[in-house]
């Protein structure tokens, strides 16, 4: 009995071992498995965290894009304005090129000229086809005088601005002063002949439009008296004749004359007072 019990005592140790053999293995198993999952979840983390990284510098990297968008575009409307701007004046040089070359006022000038002339119709006339100004003296001097009237200045203002703007054609000015033939008696120590009072009259125009921006070297001025009448004398005095013209004629782009009409170039000669 005692060698059926030893051995039994033996199968059961034997069978106990090997069942306890088999339970360490399944633990290996598992924590070879829970060691697996382990690192693929931190490999995994490491991966969002990867990823999350990457988004942030995706959007960063988006919203410098939308703001060099939104900068290029800025400058492309500036640019478009510059260019419409540019083409504008482009359109205005050729059109005064092409008055040069005829010895023309622009139309542009002509047209904002006009509308000076429309604005005070009793003190000016404009003649476009000479480019001339013509200034009722009565209006624009009290009688005798060389000194403007309170108001008349400004449409010579107007006009300076007009004449000096940046896009207007270079001209040359001729400022020509005209009279009666009634002669000067109260102002004479001032004026001793009519031909001294329309040449003074001529300076004052010619000062008050260099004052309001023409460029001094554009102007020149003549006083013909009362030897250039554009209707006849009457006795008492006559008002037509009284006047001031400023002739406008575009200026040379080089040393070559310009031609103009006999009336004009006696009036550029006259001797200036």
């Amino acid at each position: 009995m005692t060698r059926h019990l030893m051995l039994a005592l033996l199968g059961l140790t034997l069978v106990g071992t090997v069942g306890c053999n088999g339970s360490n293995r399944k633990y290996e198993a598992l924590q070879n498995v829970n060691r697996s999952l382990v690192q693929q979840l931190s490999d995994a983390e490491r991966s969002r965290a990867e990823i999350e990284q990457t988004l942030v510098r995706r959007n960063q990297e988006l919203e410098q894009a939308r703001t060099e968008i939104t900068r290029l575009q800025g400058d492309f409307d500036t640019l478009s304005g510059e260019w419409d701007t540019l083409a504008s004046r482009n359109d205005t040089l050729a059109r005064h090129l092409t008055a040069l070359e005829i010895g023309q006022l622009p139309e542009d000038m002509e047209s904002a000229l006009a509308e000076v002339a429309a604005a005070h119709p009793d003190l000016i006339t404009f003649d476009a086809e000479h480019g001339m100004l013509r200034f009722s003296s009565d209006l624009t001097f009290a009688s005798g005088s060389d000194q403007l009237k309170p108001g008349s200045d400004e449409p010579l203002t107007v006009i300076a601005n007009i004449i000096s703007s940046p896009t207007a054609v270079p001209l040359d000015i001729l400022v020509v002063g005209h009279t009666d033939d009634v002669p000067v008696t109260h102002s004479r120590n001032q004026h001793p002949t009519n031909l001294h009072l329309s040449a003074h009259r001529a300076i004052a125009v010619r000062n008050a439009m260099v004052n309001a921006g023409v460029d001094a070297d554009q102007v020149r001025i003549a006083g013909d008296g009362e030897y250039h009448p554009i209707t006849p004398n009457e006795a008492g005095g006559t008002a037509a004749n009284r006047r001031v013209e400023i002739f406008l004629v575009p200026a040379p782009r080089t040393d070559a004359v310009v031609e103009v009409g006999t009336e004009t170039e006696n009036a550029f000669d006259a001797p200036m007072k």
